[in-house]
């Protein structure tokens, strides 16, 4: 599974941002099921920023949130999150040129896109 959270940083913001999102990386590697992790800014936009990461499955990455290292340097940066989805499941994978692509199934539920967790409608 791979996280993507963008986060709009203010300029003023630039420096420690960066310090604590190193910290953050660093934590999360010590995470069970943690593949990578990478920090990221737009070239084209230099407010915005990103982390990325790859996890074993969802469990892993949420085990690795409720981690109380991984929640103390995480939280601060969440402040300058965009708030849209970020968990994805890795469907295809290309990892090296001429390389072979890896395929994999899909875990949402048939039902996923019409009914929310708990058996009520979805957004």
């Amino acid at each position: 599974m791979v996280v993507v959270t963008r986060l709009r940083v203010p300029p003023g913001d630039a420096g420690i941002f960066r310090e604590r999102a190193e910290r953050v990386l660093a934590v999360l590697a010590g995470e069970r099921g943690y593949r990578w992790a990478r920090l990221g800014r737009a070239v084209d936009d230099p407010e915005l920023w990103v982390i990325t990461s790859e996890w074993d499955g969802v469990g892993a990455w949420r085990r690795a949130l409720s981690a109380f290292d991984v929640r103390m340097e995480l939280t601060p940066l969440m402040a300058y999150a965009v708030d849209e989805p970020g968990a994805f499941e890795v469907l295809l994978a290309h990892d090296a040129a001429g390389g072979p692509a890896r395929r994999g199934g899909s875990d949402l539920a048939a039902d996923a896109a019409t009914v929310a967790p708990g058996g009520g409608p979805s957004r």
